[in-house]
């Protein structure tokens, strides 16, 4: 799991005779200077500075010596007088072999300036310790933003606005909420309100006509309302000899290789809602196998789960469960059956994948590049054994490309629908989250379900 610390200066103005002691450096109009400095880490647990080996400062150019290195615990503090403020760079360098990397921008306002960090300093799950707070009570917190998206006052870059907000979310502390954002009307931004959902691990909701709003926000409302669990993680430890290809999914993966030379995969799922599922495919390099061995058996990985329980008021763990796979010398019988969950699976990591690429596509204008993924993931799944057989969610994914696709035909549908709705399927086949999309109501909960028919009559009798 992450673990919290808190990154950031203290500032102290010198006195010109102080100044003048310390032989402090003068501006360049002449005047002495007068600005002390100290960057410092403050670990919430104090053992978790016993994981930092170092830290490596990277300070303006105009310093004499612009990359310091700090190995003094527990808050590898570096003071420095200076002319003016910047932004400072700092990686943490674990005992472990990795690096984590942060960055503050300097601060003169106030005594003190500092931001909350969560860093994976421990590099296996551990039991998560019941922070004091809304978390020990087992409370959910977040934030529905209802806007039409269209940022003209005050920050108006999409990039400076998910910062701003990633950085809010981060001072929340123990405290911090997820942040869902629902769209309305054909004129508001997507790119922006799906990135803000992406920066606070909610979900992008297109609200195409006031019809809709009850419904969006009743299946947001039921989702939340029977979350499990939070920040939750896996992590799979490889068998020696079984190399990493990739992770097929939007989630966030750290690759690590451990002292005895394993690897070891986590992936974070965030918040769970009751009855959800998170399928993730893996691409494993795995040695040949033993071909004068009839059958044999062999160990792939460890796999590893763990999260808060909401319910409990406390950390769950499972696992380490052993993954093995039964491999055969004669595989005649097998030769082309997919197994129906992981070609289930394959057809919505494409899906997704395509639909990625043609909201890039369309964002640069290139409305036939949109098109010929669509197309040609279309064909894909199309020619898939299950569709063949009618699949309820490979029909889905096709529907879906279908109905983007049509969307694409001209830049006003791109322009009033299209680019919504490719934003809105690709973050909830990539979640594996309802989206107030009629195609994923497959990964609903019951709770969602009547909460979203309930606003939905409630809008409809206006009351």
């Amino acid at each position: 799991m992450l673990q919290h610390l808190r990154f950031g200066n203290t500032y102290r103005h010198l006195s010109d005779e102080e100044a003048e002691q310390l032989g402090c450096t003068r501006k360049p109009d002449g005047s002495i200077n007068t600005h002390e400095w100290t960057m410092e880490l403050r670990f919430e647990c104090p053992e978790d500075a016993a994981l930092v080996q170092k830290v490596t400062y990277t300070l303006h150019q105009s310093f004499s010596d612009p990359v310091v290195h700090v190995t003094e615990g527990p808050s590898f503090q570096l003071t420095r007088v200076g002319w003016g403020t910047f932004e400072v760079h700092a990686s943490l360098c674990l005992f472990d072999g990795r690096t984590l990397n942060l960055t503050h921008g300097l601060s003169f306002d106030q005594p003190e300036t500092f931001r909350s960090c969560w860093q994976a300093l421990r590099l296996v799950p551990t039991p998560i310790p019941a922070p004091e707070g809304d978390l020990h009570n087992g409370v959910v917190r977040s934030t529905f933003l209802f806007t039409d998206g269209l940022a003209n006052h005050g920050i108006t870059s999409v990039a400076d606005i998910c910062a701003a907000a990633g950085s809010m979310l981060d001072e929340l502390g123990d405290r911090r909420c997820t942040l869902s954002a629902f769209g309305f009307g054909r004129d508001h931004s997507a790119e922006m309100l799906m990135k803000l959902a992406e920066v606070g691990q909610g979900s992008y909701s297109f609200v195409e006509n006031e019809d809709q709003i009850g419904a969006a926000f009743g299946e947001a409302l039921g989702g939340l309302l029977s979350t499990t669990h939070q920040n939750t993680r896996l992590c799979l430890e490889l068998s020696p000899g079984i190399h990493f290809g990739r992770a097929c999914t939007d989630y966030s993966v750290d690759i690590h290789t451990l002292e005895n030379g394993a690897v070891s995969v986590e992936i974070e799922l965030g918040d769970l809602f009751a009855e959800e599922k998170r399928d993730i495919l893996l691409e494993l390099d795995l040695p040949d196998a033993d071909k004068s061995a009839e059958e044999c058996v062999s160990e792939i990985a460890k796999l590893s789960a763990c999260g808060f329980s909401i319910l409990a008021k406390r950390s769950e763990n499972v696992g380490p469960i052993i993954i093995e796979l039964k491999r055969r010398a004669d595989i005649s019988d097998g030769v082309g059956l997919a197994n129906p969950v992981v070609e289930r699976h394959r057809c919505r990591y494409l899906t997704t994948e395509a639909l990625k690429a043609a909201k890039k596509a369309g964002e640069r204008g290139d409305l036939d590049d949109a098109r010929r993924h669509l197309t040609e993931t279309l064909k894909m799944i199309e020619t898939a054994g299950l569709a063949n057989k009618g699949d309820s969610m490979i029909l889905s994914f096709i529907a879906d490309l279908n109905e983007c696709r049509d969307d694409l035909r001209n830049r006003e549908t791109y322009t009033y629908s299209g680019s919504k709705k490719l934003a809105n399927c690709h973050m909830a086949h990539g979640k594996q989250r309802a989206m107030n999309c009629p195609s994923t109501e497959m990964y609903s909960n019951s709770r969602q379900m009547s909460m979203k028919c309930a606003f939905r009559e409630h809008t409809k009798s206006g009351k």
